[in-house]
């Protein structure tokens, strides 16, 4: 979890990646946006963070890493995995306005811009995750203390933060998702 903030069309993210040696040998697979409904299709905003994120992030693999939308439904929650075409790309980058895509121009947009992407769910696979070692994840109601140009580490675990449903259906965040590297 990189110290961020957001609301359910944008998220704000410090642009170096987290440094820790668990993720020496793994690498991004892409980034989860949660959302308070279900979309019909991938939104304009999220086409345009995923792009600024591959075009400012040399480890960031456009052909591996994808955007996972998870959306709080009436009594339930629904995923859904993207992944952008070159058509995509490119019209991502025409429209980015260097702000985490939050004024994205949608003249143009396309279901052409993003096809689905395979998910598989299963109990079979452990992971972990980890949190910023020099402070909060979450800068929801300290946005101005929040910049791009932040450094942080992460480490293992949880130091006892809780999200409500009531805080999960306001507000968005962000997680970078990784795996093994395997040669």
């Amino acid at each position: 979890m990189p110290p961020q903030w957001g609301t359910h069309q944008q998220v704000h993210l410090p642009s170096a990646l987290p440094e820790n040696d668990f993720l020496n040998d793994l690498e991004p697979l892409g980034w989860m946006h949660t959302q308070p409904n279900e979309l019909p299709q991938l939104s304009p905003q999220d086409v345009a963070f995923h792009t600024k994120m591959l075009e400012n992030t040399k480890q960031w693999n456009g052909e591996k890493c994808i955007i996972l939308t998870c959306s709080f439904t009436p009594g339930s929650c629904s995923l859904a995995a993207y992944k952008l075409t070159l058509v995509g790309y490119e019209w991502g980058r025409h429209v980015n306005t260097g702000d985490n895509g939050s004024n994205v121009n949608q003249h143009g947009y396309l279901p052409i811009h993003y096809e689905k992407a395979q998910m598989i769910l299963s109990d079979r696979f452990l992971g972990f995750f980890m949190i910023p070692d020099n402070g909060p994840w979450s800068y929801n109601f300290m946005g101005v203390k929040h910049t791009a140009r932040m450094k942080y580490a992460s480490s293992l675990g949880c130091r006892g933060s809780t999200i409500t449903r009531t805080t999960a259906r306001s507000i968005s965040w962000s997680s970078a998702t990784w795996r093994t590297v395997t040669q």
